[in-house]
């Protein structure tokens, strides 16, 4: 499982991720954090959580053009890719552009 955890609800999606035993990697749309939550800590400890980020520590807040970076990212390193959501005519849809993707709008 790849994504930023970014959102509430990616972040509610983490906290059950992290209750079970599969690979995740957070990509972040920043620099790299100095602090962690402990449960974060310790799935990397557990080699469970890779933290990855493209950007140096100087950038310290997300913006839209890093979220499009960090997408890319996340894509190139995926050998899957499947979008929950995708706002029809949005950022995320324009950067999948005719890539083959399963979006799923409800």
């Amino acid at each position: 499982m790849i994504s930023g955890f970014h959102s509430q609800i990616e972040k509610d999606v983490l906290h059950f991720l992290l209750k079970g035993k599969q690979p995740i990697i957070m990509v972040l749309a920043r620099g790299m954090q100095k602090r962690f939550k402990p449960e974060l800590k310790q799935a990397v400890k557990e080699n469970r959580l890779l933290i990855v980020t493209p950007f140096e520590k100087t950038v310290i807040r997300p913006t839209t053009k890093t979220a499009i970076i960090r997408n890319r990212l996340m894509i190139e390193l995926a050998d899957e890719v499947f979008i929950a959501y995708a706002l029809p005519g949005g950022n995320l849809e324009k950067l999948m552009g005719n890539n083959s993707v399963n979006i799923c709008s409800v």
